[in-house]
């Protein structure tokens, strides 16, 4: 006899946030200025639950989230519908074809007038999924999806490790593995009735259309198709794994399509909403309807002027400025060093959350791939999924290793403002987080 098919209150609703024609895009060493648009950036967000016990899940189509916005949104939200400001969860999808919150710098100035109403227009969305909630079964599944994500750090001949393949050293092969596990929670108001929300995560960097058009990336392709399929009232939520070393170029690979642009976004796009399709389908109810989140507080120091690992790369840096320029990265750390201070410590926040039998569990930056499989590995949950670029931006967060081999991703100062502890920091919240959460597994 099958088990009894368990229900909860739902609800679900999108807001726009794009911004004007002219906002710089973010994600790049140089200037980027906005000249239309592709896709309309949205904040997307679900409410579960009833009373104190709701939680709210929204995720913006931006390239990252700031502590002060998530605060700001936090309070809008409470004051408009009552939900606990601790059980606001807010990630950022990492398009690269949106504006930057974070402040200003040469490359992206910040839209300040954007910056200053975009808190609301990222409430709205909550507020509406609270006003809208019903009776929904929640289904929960995972596919496998191998084909369009890829390691972009690679293991050189003299055993340094940098970002994609190419250059005078002879490359080994990838330095890591990629996340294959495509998972998605599905809501409707019956187990036989078209899904009206669903939540996807996956594994893969988001700067595949490029260019000067705004635009959501791929994650808009994934809504657009399924609501041919499902309807237009379908919104469906996209959040970001670990992907800090993992983009979409298919490296040392003779593919036959384009690499990056509209065309590359859109046959992510469909295929991703070919897994979710998948997992719509066939995925059982989950056994259990418990909601909660829990946060940690990390007390995070910040990464030492003078450690080894600064001093080599700054050495580097500059034995460039007498042959060859300087990359972009190495150009940015001469260009910050003197200025940087590494006095004090900053307060970096650790949220999961749980949807029945599965688990967000969020980090504040760019995880690197190896720290989303520490948690998965050690979770009590049957569906643990990684939610980075949660609740704040501390930039990059790679493993101990990365740091001595080199790198884009793994560069003090510039690409990582954090102790290089920060992932295991995480990873080791993220255990303690889970086990509050699912207390009875």
């Amino acid at each position: 006899m099958a088990d009894e098919i368990k229900t909860l209150k739902v609800g679900v609703a999108q807001s726009d946030i794009t911004p004007p024609i002219g906002t710089c895009l973010a994600g790049y060493f140089n200037k980027r200025i906005s000249t239309g648009i592709i896709h309309p950036l949205r904040a997307k967000a679900i409410v579960a639950g009833t009373g104190d016990e709701r939680v709210a899940l929204i995720t913006c189509d931006l390239i990252t989230m700031t502590a002060e916005v998530c605060q700001r949104v936090r309070k809008i939200v409470h004051d408009a519908t009552g939900i606990l400001e601790s059980h606001v969860m807010i990630c950022s999808t990492h398009t690269h074809t949106g504006p930057d919150l974070r402040p200003s710098n040469a490359n992206c100035p910040r839209n300040e007038e954007y910056y200053e109403g975009v808190p609301a227009r990222i409430a709205q969305a909550a507020i509406d999924a609270a006003n809208s909630q019903k009776d929904a079964v929640m289904c929960i599944g995972t596919e496998q999806e191998e084909g369009l994500a890829f390691v972009r750090r690679f293991r050189m001949e003299n055993c340094s490790e940098q970002f994609g393949p190419g250059g005078a050293l002879k490359c080994e092969g990838p330095a890591s593995n990629i996340d294959p596990i495509f998972g998605a929670i599905v809501f409707k108001e019956e187990l036989n009735a078209k899904p009206f929300a669903v939540i996807c995560n996956y594994t893969v960097h988001i700067d595949v259309t490029g260019g000067t058009l705004i635009s959501a990336d791929f994650p808009a392709v994934i809504q657009e198709t399924l609501q041919k399929v499902y309807g237009d009232d379908l919104i469906v939520l996209y959040v970001q794994g670990a992907c800090g070393n993992i983009n979409h170029c298919p490296y040392l690979q003779n593919c036959p399509y384009p690499g990056k642009g509209v065309w590359k976004s859109e046959q992510m796009g469909r295929a991703f909403a070919g897994k979710a399709m998948a997992i719509i389908e066939k995925a059982y109810p989950s056994k259990s309807v418990d909601l909660g989140t829990v946060s940690e507080i990390l007390d995070v120091p910040k990464y030492p002027k003078n450690d080894y690992v600064v001093q080599m790369r700054l050495a580097q840096a500059r034995a460039k400025q007498n042959t060859t320029a300087p990359g972009g990265a190495e150009a940015a750390l001469l260009e910050r060093y003197d200025a940087y201070s590494d006095e004090g410590t900053i307060k970096r926040e650790v949220q999961a959350m749980r949807f029945g039998d599965a688990v967000f569990c969020g980090a504040p930056g760019e995880l690197f791939v190896e720290w989303g499989f520490e948690i998965k590995k050690w979770s009590k949950a049957k569906y643990t999924f990684i939610a980075e670029l949660c609740d704040d931006a501390v930039g990059y967060i790679p493993t101990f290793e990365a740091f001595l081999r080199g790198g884009y991703e793994s560069t003090p100062i510039v690409s990582v403002r954090s102790t290089p502890a920060l992932g295991q920091m995480i990873a080791d919240a993220n255990f303690r987080n889970i086990r509050k959460l699912f207390t009875e597994a």
